[in-house]
């Protein structure tokens, strides 16, 4: 197993010094509102590409009443019993505020693209209790990520994706549009929004498969079902040898409208993920808050499950406030699955009783 052995942080959020050892398994941060447990958690995530669990400044990661202009996070990361030294801090180009990641003390892009590939982070934050009633955006940025927990690479479709419909937008929007140049960007926009279909399609098929598979599934309540809405999709389940050449038709019979509204009308940017009860067909978003909680930490769980399982990827699992809005029966569930993964999972809470479903293995850590 992969795990984080310690980590130890100078000048950070509300800490000016805190160190803290953990066990490869279950890890509970007791403490307060305002006493830095997610704080902790999140400078354990910035050790993963981009800004941590919250996307915050790197500028405001800084001790607000320091003095001083850096941070510091250190860790020693256990990859088959091999340590790893890691740090982070941030320094200063062209006035910007960046994060700079270390391995064994050197910057070199081999070592810390090595080291991106040893571990994933999945997470769970108190914000995400709402995903079945926020926008579709949420719901697909959260599909995504458990793409990304076993593809590194699928960030770049996403991000290339992005820039290319900007592309398209600006040629339709030129005063004298060049034809050929447009079918060109549409014909890349088809070929990795395509690609992005396939990828959620497949996520999707394996994480109902997870679900049925789960012992929780006997309960009715949990006997749930995901899919995509999406207009080009049309409730497929697979993607047809033809999928591009329609995708093409009708990304050019909205070009007009396109360019009006800014837009694109058509592909994965617009879908959505649903989720219903297999024997009444009432949708998630009708269930009670802890419900829809229970239900998403299920998803997460079953996935995590199967990474251990099937894929030989132990992800790291970060679970802010994991137990709120949580029955006994629930965290009782919950806290099984947890503690069953081959993995290491930080936990935060305030009261050290819903954690007593836990065996006595999990480390539990007093931030005062």
């Amino acid at each position: 197993m992969n795990f984080f052995q310690n980590i130890k942080l100078e000048n950070y959020r509300n800490f000016k010094f805190f160190e803290i050892d953990f066990r490869e398994g279950c890890n509970v941060l007791i403490g307060k509102n305002g006493a830095g447990k997610t704080n902790i958690l999140e400078s354990i995530s910035l050790f993963e590409k981009g800004r941590g669990i919250r996307k915050e400044s790197i500028k405001n990661l800084i001790n607000n009443k320091s003095k001083y202009k850096n941070f510091m996070i250190r860790s020693i990361f256990i990859n088959n019993s091999k340590k790893i030294d890691i740090s982070i801090t941030n320094e200063i180009k062209e006035l910007n505020f960046k994060k700079k990641l270390l391995v064994n003390n050197s910057d070199k892009k081999d070592s810390l693209l090595h080291f991106s590939n040893l571990f994933s982070f999945i997470y769970f934050l108190p914000e995400m209790e709402r995903l079945f009633l926020n926008s579709p955006s949420i719901r697909r940025n959260f599909i995504d990520r458990l793409i990304f927990s076993t593809d590194k690479n699928y960030n770049k479709i996403l991000n290339s994706y992005k820039k290319i419909l900007l592309e398209r937008y600006k040629a339709l929007s030129a005063y004298n549009n060049d034809y050929e140049w447009i079918k060109v960007i549409e014909q890349k926009i088809a070929d990795l929004g395509t690609e992005i279909y396939k990828r959620r399609i497949e996520i999707i098929s394996l994480l109902n498969n997870n679900l049925i598979n789960s012992t929780n599934y006997q309960n009715k309540l949990y006997k749930v079902k995901f899919h995509f809405i999406d207009p080009l999709l049309d409730n497929k389940v697979s993607i047809s040898d033809d999928f591009v050449q329609i995708y093409l038709d009708k990304l050019k019979d909205s070009g007009k409208e396109d360019a009006i509204t800014g837009g694109c009308k058509y592909g994965p940017h617009k879908s959505d993920l649903v989720g219903y009860n297999i024997d009444n067909k009432v949708n998630i978003n009708q269930y009670s808050t802890g419900q829809q909680k229970t239900i998403l930490l299920l998803i997460i769980l079953t996935h995590c499950n199967y990474l251990v399982n099937n894929i030989n990827i132990s992800p790291i699992l970060l679970f802010d406030e994991v137990c709120s809005h949580l029955d006994g029966e629930n965290r009782k569930i919950l806290l099984n699955i947890i503690e069953s993964l081959n993995s290491q999972i930080f936990m935060t809470g305030n009261d050290e009783s819903f954690f007593s479903f836990l065996s006595t293995k999990a480390s539990y850590c007093n931030i005062t």
